[in-house]
């Protein structure tokens, strides 16, 4: 595209895009006054576009067309599994089994057994519910810093990208929910920079190839505002300055990218750039002063790189990233608090259960489960979450669990803590990504080190135990033996059951490896692949302990100490199963004990363990890992 036609499409849409964005955050805000008559609303319209579909005549759900209060006595709570013979069905009708709007193309996201999920993309999905959210949480943005919109350099958006599609379902687009291409209607995504030549379809798929044409093209221009939605992009832009800076002073001096013209030389551009890269250690406002937002998600296990983003983005103010995933949307921004959102009553109809309530297991028996309303779910308290879509996908129960921190105006203020029967456990402790990252945090600040990335995995061993590769500013074998004192003691403070068994001498104490930082930042970073680099996810949690044989700065002729010093015993691969989740709105967490024959979803006990029964890999499995998103996501 010519450079004036992306202008113009920029001039053309500026004013609009602002009134749209502004116009669907001042309906959030009133939904969320009335959150009450938004959650009637959103149920009415889903029964109204479902009640005449071919699923719900054939189990008689039309009933509670006449009665919308009957919802959730007649239709039943369930997983993604249990959709998929419908799911199968119309990826053939194209639309009219689930619901009876078209389906525009199929979402893709994770599957438990490594399959992408289907998600269907509705058009009244679309334009009722997914659009308007997106243009509400950058009405937030908006309304805190209009500078994005100064000129047509100032926002470099990363949380969507434009990429042909080339897989496809039946002759539908099968392509990742930030994948805002191509266009369905005038209706649909349509920022001001959407045809800007680093956000349209010509610059690469690969992660490192669109970040580096995103970069060439905005040095040197007064950037105001990156969006993410996982931190670790905003961390990979600067590392890959630093990587690329050789290349992309030549290209600036002259006027070309990847070898080839493009512009006009920028000899001013060069030398700034040049003069950052010769101060070794520099941050993002050395390469744009002009800097003044950035967005990503910040709670869960994205708030890890808190300390990363500070010093890549030092002075630069942030705004969340909408708790969401490829299934739908659960809480949008309207402020700039970082750890937790009103639930966006206008988005699904959300139903919640007692986290210590065993819904998984519930579910499998087909036992009818008593929900709890928006206005049922009490501050301080965490819940699993269940959501009705407005493609199709009724009482949705995704795994994920959401804390509750505050009611304000009668809505529940949440973030994402975890996914449910997502730990690790060797002899029924069941110890959870939050309980590790508290226990990190707590015993660090104990030693005055700060938290960054860690990554934690089960080691085999006689007894058994955990290790953690954790990120500090000068890593050493005394401070390992400190950390690893002082964690194994909080974990024990966090969980009574890790404690009883520490006690017991069932576990062995959990070992600490300190590594320099960005070394787990460089080694989740080399994980990304072609398709996925939007939604990747940083995963704390492991499987197993193979990423000790990854991370820089840890090898594997010097182990971790075991705690019988006998050397250390790698996990065998084939007792892990893999739980992957529902991409949530935030990232989480790590693993359910399973059976490798069971159905993906159905959750298999293990043999009972006792105090007195004698641990081996024959009784148990190790758990694996487990990220959504999340954001739920």
């Amino acid at each position: 595209m010519d450079t004036t036609d992306w202008q113009q499409h920029w001039n053309n849409r500026r004013d609009p895009f602002v009134q749209e964005c502004l116009q669907a955050r001042d309906a959030l805000l009133a939904d969320l006054k009335d959150p009450k008559s938004a959650q009637e609303r959103v149920l009415r319209d889903i029964i109204g576009v479902c009640a005449d579909s071919l699923h719900w005549k054939a189990r008689g759900y039309n009933v509670t067309a006449e009665d919308p209060s009957r919802f959730r006595s007649v239709l039943p709570i369930r997983r993604y599994a249990d959709f998929l013979p419908e799911i199968e069905r119309e990826t053939r009708t194209k639309g009219g089994v689930l619901s009876c709007s078209p389906v525009l193309r199929w979402l893709k996201t994770s599957g438990t057994t490594g399959v992408p999920k289907r998600v269907p993309y509705t058009l009244h999905w679309l334009l009722t519910y997914r659009i308007p959210a997106m243009k509400a949480m950058w009405g937030t943005y908006l309304l805190h810093h209009p500078e994005l919109l100064a000129h047509p350099w100032a926002t470099l958006d990363t949380q969507t990208v434009r990429e042909d599609v080339y897989d496809f379902v039946h002759g539908v687009e099968h392509q990742a929910i930030s994948n805002r291409h191509p266009q369905i209607n005038s209706r649909d995504w349509n920022p001001p920079w959407y045809q800007s030549p680093w956000f349209n379809t010509q610059a690469p798929a690969t992660h490192a190839g669109r970040m580096y044409h995103r970069i060439r093209h905005l040095v040197g221009k007064d950037l105001h505002y990156i969006s993410a939605i996982n931190p670790s992009t905003l961390i990979s832009l600067r590392d890959l300055v630093a990587e690329h800076g050789e290349e992309l002073v030549r290209d600036l001096r002259e006027g070309t990218l990847d070898g080839l013209p493009w512009s006009e030389p920028d000899e001013t551009a060069a030398r700034h750039l040049e003069s950052v890269l010769a101060k070794g250690e520099f941050s993002l406002t050395d390469v744009w002063p002009s800097l003044t937002l950035y967005s990503c998600w910040l709670s869960s296990s994205a708030e890890l790189y808190r300390a990363k983003l500070d010093a890549v983005l030092p002075g630069v103010s942030k705004l969340p990233f909408m708790g969401c995933g490829t299934e739908g949307v659960t809480s949008i921004p309207v402020d700039d608090s970082l750890d937790s959102q009103p639930l966006a009553v206008g988005q699904a109809f959300f139903e919640f259960v007692p986290a210590d309530v065993p819904l998984g297991e519930l579910v499998d028996a087909g036992t009818p489960v008593r929900t709890l309303l928006f206005d049922e779910v009490e501050a301080g308290r965490d819940y699993h979450l269940i959501m009705t879509q407005g493609n199709g996908l009724y009482r949705l129960w995704t795994g994920d669990i959401y804390r509750v921190d505050r009611v304000v105006d009668g809505t529940p203020w949440l973030h994402f803590v975890h996914r449910d029967g997502v730990f690790h456990s060797f002899t029924g402790e069941k110890i959870t990504e939050a309980e590790v990252t508290q226990a990190i945090k707590q015993g660090m600040a104990g030693l005055g080190v700060d938290t960054g990335l860690y990554m934690c995995g089960p080691q085999w061993g006689e007894p058994p135990y955990y290790i953690v590769a954790a990120e500090v500013p000068v890593p050493g074998r005394d401070l390992d033996h400190s950390l690893s004192d002082a964690v194994d003691r909080e974990l024990c403070e966090v969980n009574i059951e890790y404690a009883s068994k520490r006690d017991s001498g069932r576990l062995g104490p959990l070992r600490v490896r300190t590594v320099p930082l960005d070394a787990i930042t460089a080694y989740a970073e080399s994980r990304r692949q072609v398709g996925n680099a939007t939604q990747y996810k940083y995963k704390p949690f492991q499987k197993d302990v193979d990423f000790m044989a990854g991370i820089d700065g840890i090898t594997t002729d010097t182990p971790v100490d075991s705690p019988t010093g006998t050397p250390d015993t790698p996990v065998d691969a084939a007792t892990a199963t893999v739980a992957t989740p529902v991409d949530a709105a935030t990232p989480p967490v790590a693993t359910s004990v399973n059976s490798p024959t069971a159905r993906p979803d159905t959750r298999v006990d293990a043999p009972a363990i006792t105090a007195d029964t004698p641990v081996t890999p024959a009784l148990t499995t190790i758990p694996a890992v487990a990220t959504a998103h999340h954001f739920a996501r």
